[in-house]
């Protein structure tokens, strides 16, 4: 749990689970407890301090508590072996319906279908997260070359994304 602490000689120490704390001359909140069931959700803090002629480096502090995307609650590859691959799906197949079959081998916490960026349909494959490695493993055991909605699928789990790294400069 993350909770930032006010003292009356306007410095506040931000105090993590790690049991680190930092100076904040002059924070914006006073105290803002975060419950622990949120927490595993978060993937950063952001305090913000008025200008300070003795800290002036210290007027934003972004604090990293785990590899989840601000932008959503979802898990995003929290271990790489928690996402499977399938490809194979029909057309008509909706994310929902993946989470619902999905489901009987442990908790998903995300599904993404891919989908043509012009035509707007769907091309077969999807991402699933699981919040186990085991519940991902037992769902590529159970459904991998599996008779699926009318066709054979391929489940498989997930590999890395490559980084994308820049050679150059970007060209227009």
């Amino acid at each position: 749990m993350a909770l930032l602490h006010s003292f009356p000689s306007q410095i506040s120490l931000l105090q993590l689970q790690s049991h680190r704390q930092f100076p904040i001359p002059n924070p914006s909140v006073s105290e803002t407890p975060i419950p622990p069931s949120i927490s595993p959700l978060i993937s950063s803090i952001s305090l913000s301090a008025p200008t300070s002629l003795r800290y002036p480096s210290l007027q934003s502090l972004r604090c990293s508590s785990s590899s989840i995307s601000s932008s959503s609650f979802y898990v995003h590859d929290a271990s790489p072996s928690t996402k499977i691959f399938i490809k194979g799906l029909p057309q008509s197949m909706s994310e929902g319906r993946l989470q619902r079959t999905f489901s009987q081998f442990g908790e998903v916490s995300q599904v993404k279908m891919i989908i043509d960026t012009k035509s707007r349909q769907p091309l077969g494959f999807a991402y699933i997260w699981f919040t186990t490695e085991d519940s991902a493993e037992l769902a590529v055991k159970e459904m991998n070359g599996k008779f699926f909605d009318g066709r054979f699928v391929y489940v498989t789990i997930a590999k890395p994304a490559p980084s994308k790294s820049r050679k150059g400069p970007y060209k227009f």
